[in-house]
């Protein structure tokens, strides 16, 4: 099991687009949310959010109090700024532990940058995401890690590039996302995000 830690990029990229506020909000399903996508319950459900900017499906300050209320949060809307950093780290924590946990091929490892890529994936789709078919075809190419020794062929860094385009296709309404996941993936690697996600 590797021992990394999210790193500025990719925390970053998470926040870039998860959105965030202060103010509780509704999700695109409409459930209550705060910071950075910090979900507070799935039992009630208030106005979808379809902008993606948590400032169009605000609740109002008597539903957040009464939401509060009704499930003993010991806070309501607003929160403090200390508050989200706190529910950031802790919603981050489950996806850090799930790449942490990944079994590469032996002897290798992942850099920072493919490390946060991949948290900011599971962050966003849930852990079951490290299992599909294409991230798993990804992670079993010992060519794709930094500490593969030995020069590439033109074929195999080609490889590597459809491999990540392949396992950053998940969810097609997140083209942007995906697409920056992936070009983060292949920061500082011989091979590049040269073929857009859902193209091959």
């Amino acid at each position: 099991m590797a021992n990394f830690s999210l790193g500025t990029d990719g925390a970053n990229l998470i926040k870039k687009h998860e959105g965030f506020s202060l103010k509780f909000y509704g999700d695109p399903y409409g459930y209550p949310t705060v910071g950075w996508g910090h979900l507070i319950t799935k039992t009630k459900v208030y106005t979808k959010n379809t902008t993606g900017n948590p400032n169009d499906s605000l609740l109002t300050q008597a539903q957040a109090d009464a939401l509060s209320k009704s499930l003993n949060l010991g806070y309501t809307s607003p929160i403090s700024q200390s508050k989200a950093n706190t529910f950031f780290a802790d919603d981050t924590a489950s996806a850090v532990a799930a790449v942490n946990n990944l079994v590469l091929p032996s002897g290798h490892k992942f850099s920072q940058s493919q490390f946060d890529a991949l948290v900011s994936l599971t962050f966003n789709a849930g852990p079951g995401v490290l299992k599909t078919n294409d991230v798993k075809a990804m992670l079993a190419n010992a060519h794709i890690y930094p500490t593969f020794v030995g020069p590439l062929s033109q074929s195999q860094i080609d490889t590597c590039s459809k491999l990540v385009s392949k396992a950053f296709s998940y969810d097609r309404n997140l083209q942007k996302r995906r697409n920056e996941e992936a070009t983060l993936f292949c920061k500082g690697r011989k091979y590049a995000h040269k073929y857009p996600v859902y193209t091959l």
